[in-house]
């Protein structure tokens, strides 16, 4: 009797992944967790899609919020260059997404250059144009071929090139990957309260965990608000608790104010 039942095969095309995964190792995280009210930003985005027909990318308006936060405390994306700390005054988000090419859909990083002065709607307009992209293969900020070209080198060459010059070069990081990791996982589970906490290598990395309904006494009275989980993970050989945590408020108050969405509805 076969004890192994039915099972297909794909090839491993991973490579890439399994490299950044290790690569990530390097960094030192302090990770924070939050659970933020956003009552008041959810009714302003359901508010929009009544008037308008149409949906407000919430990435953008995260992303909007963590490039102003980030900017107003430029050290939580600073890097380590040999005896020196680099600041960096352009906020750079690299974004994962899932590309349309060919009516199929691909995963792929979106840096969003100058995030810290781009409006919402500019945001908002850059993340959708990404994801349907006229005749564009880049999957990362690199091309597939150029992707191709790396893995045909032997392993011990890609880290010479390519991973130690990631680890050690802020700049050639910035170049490639932004100052900031924005990770939407969220969108994938609607409905589905929880943190996520991923791997990576930038010194930032905000990661969008799940929203849900919860019951809080509001002015006496018991109403059903919801919150927003987020995690934060910062560079801890860079950045120490007291930044961190004003990062981290500004952050959440921008969220839970609904900042950059006054414009968004009438009612």
């Amino acid at each position: 009797m076969d004890k192994i039942g039915n099972y297909t095969t794909i090839p491993f095309k991973r490579k890439l992944q399994v490299e950044a995964t290790k690569f990530s190792r390097n960094r030192f995280y302090m990770t924070g967790l939050m659970e933020l009210d956003i009552t008041e930003a959810r009714r302003i985005f359901a508010c929009y899609k009544r008037q308008t027909g149409a949906n407000l990318s919430f990435t953008s308006w995260v992303a909007k919020c963590v490039a102003t936060a980030v900017s107003e405390n430029k050290e939580v994306h600073s890097s380590k260059k040999g005896r020196k700390i680099i600041f960096f005054e352009d906020v750079d988000i690299s974004i994962p997404i899932e590309k349309i090419i060919d009516s199929k859909p691909f995963p792929s990083l979106l840096v969003i250059r100058k995030a810290n002065e781009k409006s919402l709607q500019e945001l908002h307009d850059e993340i959708r144009e990404a994801q349907y992209p006229d005749k564009d293969d880049m999957l990362t900020s690199m091309s597939k071929k150029q992707i191709k070209m790396l893995f045909s080198l032997p392993l011990f060459i890609r880290k010479l090139i390519f991973w130690r010059r990631l680890r050690r070069n802020p700049f050639y990081l910035k170049k490639m990957n932004g100052t900031v990791q924005l990770n939407p996982l969220g969108m994938f589970a609607k409905g589905i309260g929880g943190w996520a906490i991923n791997l990576g290598h930038h010194p930032l990395i905000v990661v969008v965990g799940g929203i849900s309904e919860q019951p809080r006494l509001i002015d006496g009275k018991l109403e059903n608000r919801e919150f927003l989980n987020i995690s934060l993970k910062m560079d801890h050989i860079i950045l120490d608790g007291a930044p961190a945590t004003r990062f981290a408020r500004k952050l959440a108050d921008l969220l839970q104010t609904a900042g950059f969405l006054e414009d968004f509805c009438n009612e």
